[in-house]
């Protein structure tokens, strides 16, 4: 399990380091997207959910639909987030390139304090505590962080395991166990931002929540079967869908949603249209140490 996870851990943090050389202005996300992926099977990994390329105010969960023509913006804050399973053990990481000098001290601020905030995670570190040491951290440099955005715990298939990790002061209750993964990602706003995001637009990202079949149609059931045996309960792209059943399959994905068997995710924004950062590695904690198997 250790094996697999370090390994999931490598491909993403390489594939991170090649998207410094992918991101730039009026590039095409799409190509990003694909090109990442691509990367991620060829070093004998999996994507465990597609390529999200959120810019600006978007904090999460964009990835490129089919045929998308959307390009990184001028001046833009780009946060490049991507996971890598390998036998279904995950390594989760993000990093923020940006093309506005106006961003620049956000962005030193938000990996400052996650390389701080991961040198003190260890096993039975309560959660209170740690979200408190981020948030203090994040107030220090002059920012905060997002309140409804966390870090979580890792399962074998499962990117968010229900157990979360506050970044601010929270009575959420827990601690950090041995032998388990985790996912830390402060994500930065200016100190007058609001500091929580809401649900935009749909951001071409799915779950599969119940596999059953649907009664007397036999390409939504081929659908279902195709995705519970490629990516078990992990997100999927679309466009992914679309490549190996054709454009017409995005309205049969939308039809699952409405009939419970999928789930559907929303680009998320900052509720008051805040630029935001974010960084974010992997951690698989033991008895006696805690292993980023996400760094750089």
């Amino acid at each position: 399990m250790i094996e697999d996870y370090v390994k999931a851990g490598k491909i993403a943090s390489d594939a991170l380091k090649k998207a410094f050389n992918l991101v730039y202005e009026e590039k095409n996300i799409i190509d990003i997207c694909e090109e990442l992926e691509d990367f991620i099977i060829k070093q004998g990994g999996f994507p465990a959910f597609p390529v999200n390329i959120s810019q600006n105010e978007e904090a999460a969960h964009y990835t490129a639909k089919f045929e998308d023509d959307k390009k990184i913006k001028k001046g833009a804050i780009v946060k490049v987030d991507l996971g890598v399973h390998v036998n279904g053990y995950i390594a989760d990481t993000a990093i923020t390139i940006t093309f506005s000098g106006v961003d620049s001290s956000m962005v030193k601020a938000n990996q400052e304090t996650l390389e701080k905030s991961l040198k003190i995670v260890h096993n039975g570190l309560d959660f209170y505590e740690f979200g408190t040491f981020v948030e203090k951290n994040a107030k220090s440099y002059g920012f905060k962080t997002i309140e409804n955005l966390m870090g979580h715990k890792l399962e074998r298939y499962v990117l968010h395991a229900g157990i979360s990790i506050p970044m601010i002061s929270s009575p959420i209750k827990g601690h950090f166990e041995h032998n388990t993964a985790y996912a830390i990602e402060p994500f930065f706003v200016e100190s007058g931002a609001l500091g929580f995001v809401v649900d935009g637009e749909h951001s071409n990202i799915y779950r599969l929540v119940s596999p059953r079949r649907l009664k007397g149609d036999e390409t939504s059931a081929q659908i279902v079967s195709f995705i519970w045996e490629k990516y078990k309960t992990l997100p999927f792209a679309s466009r992914w869908i679309a490549k190996e059943f054709g454009k017409s399959s995005i309205q049969i994905l939308d039809k699952l949603v409405k009939e419970g068997i999928l789930d559907d995710y929303h680009v998320l924004i900052e509720a008051s249209g805040a630029r935001v950062s974010q960084f974010e590695h992997t951690v698989f904690v033991t008895d006696k140490e805690t292993l980023v198997t996400t760094k750089l």
